[in-house]
């Protein structure tokens, strides 16, 4: 029997007009998105009522929950309607659990404030954030393959996938580079909510990373180079999108570096599609790090073990039987499934919040 968490919320803080791109998940389940399309899409926020209600007033809630994403509020001049949002809720004891989208990690300090952000830093972390899975809109592996797992057989040569950005043309590179120190610069004597990111674009790094893992002779590489990021889902292109699906699928390992936040969406879709993820460790945080053993879902290689990346990928491939290889894909596609679809992260959501912030 699952308790919902009572949560408190205000519906002032935007026009109804906000809510498709900004409204939290859990909020719109009962508030809808603000377009006629709403009941082509409420099904699939459904789930969201089993573990969270509304609450009326502040003191008859467990927690609060700001409406909008904190995005929202940064880009919208709305940083005084979210302070006194978080002050009121501190007078009266609760919690206030804030959403972030995006690349960018939060320069926001409150002692009432929980951040649920997507990725962040080991050396910068703090007490008060979640971290919560790249958003994936589909189960890749419902929506292409049935919901089947597709199994691969293991090879004595271990074939690498990526499909992506990792490249850009040097007049791009240098605009791109120029963009970044100004971000930065404004970051730094601006007083801005979100931090600026890195001068040099990861790009960089995952071009020269790939390079090292396909001049490993006893690897099969299979990369197909983009210049732009996310060419199946920004430019709603089908054949872009399932030859990136397809690659992952048809390979036993798939690249995961970081690109501009420091967290990897395509890390997500490789469990997903319960494939196994070479994750390059950049001081991330991964979500639930204190109740999974990430080392032994993924190829785990740390930043200053890159120069050897393709001598580990072998020894981690060759210390495999088959039938490990094999029991690694279902493991991983049940640890989506668990954790990081969104009834699965909601879930895990629910039970944090209860023995963390409820007991």
């Amino acid at each position: 029997m699952i308790n919902p968490i009572r949560v408190f919320t205000e519906k002032n803080h935007g026009e109804a007009k906000d809510w498709r791109n900004h409204l939290i998940h859990p909020i719109r389940a009962y508030w809808g998105d603000g377009t006629s399309e709403w009941d082509k899409w409420k099904k699939d926020f459904k789930f969201y009522k089993k573990y969270f209600v509304i609450s009326d007033e502040p003191e008859n809630s467990d927690v609060a929950f700001l409406p909008f994403t904190l995005n929202y509020y940064s880009n919208n001049n709305k940083i005084d309607i979210l302070k006194n949002f978080l002050n009121k809720m501190q007078h009266v004891d609760k919690k206030v659990f804030v959403w972030v989208e995006g690349d960018y990690d939060v320069n926001f300090e409150h002692p009432n404030c929980i951040f649920i952000k997507y990725g962040g830093s080991k050396l910068k972390s703090i007490s008060n954030e979640i971290i919560q899975p790249g958003d994936l809109k589909d189960d890749l592996l419902k929506k292409y393959y049935d919901g089947q797992v597709q199994i691969r057989k293991k090879n004595d040569k271990p074939s690498v996938g990526f499909v992506g950005l990792a490249d850009s043309p040097t007049i791009q590179l240098v605009l791109l580079i120029i963009k970044n120190c100004l971000k930065n610069f404004n970051y730094y004597f601006q007083n801005r909510l979100f931090e600026s990111g890195p001068i040099i674009p990861h790009l960089v790094h995952r071009k020269a990373t790939l390079n090292k893992i396909n001049n490993e002779p006893g690897i099969t590489p299979n990369f197909i180079i983009r210049k732009s990021f996310a060419e199946g889902i920004r430019n709603n292109d089908k054949n872009a999108r399932t030859t990136f699906i397809d690659n992952i699928i048809n390979n036993d390992y798939t690249f995961c570096m970081r690109g501009g936040g420091n967290y990897s969406l395509r890390f997500y879709e490789t469990l997903c599609l319960g494939r196994i993820p070479i994750f390059i460790n950049t001081d991330c945080i991964l979500p639930f790090h204190d109740e999974i053993n990430w080392k032994e879902n993924c190829i785990w290689i740390n930043e200053p073990d890159i120069k050897n990346i393709g001598k580990k990928i072998l020894k981690f491939h060759a210390s495999l039987t088959e039938p490990q290889f094999i029991e690694m894909q279902y493991n991983n596609r049940k640890l989506w499934e668990t954790y990081f679809s969104k009834p699965g992260f909601c879930h895990q959501l629910h039970l944090r919040l209860q023995k963390h912030f409820l007991a």
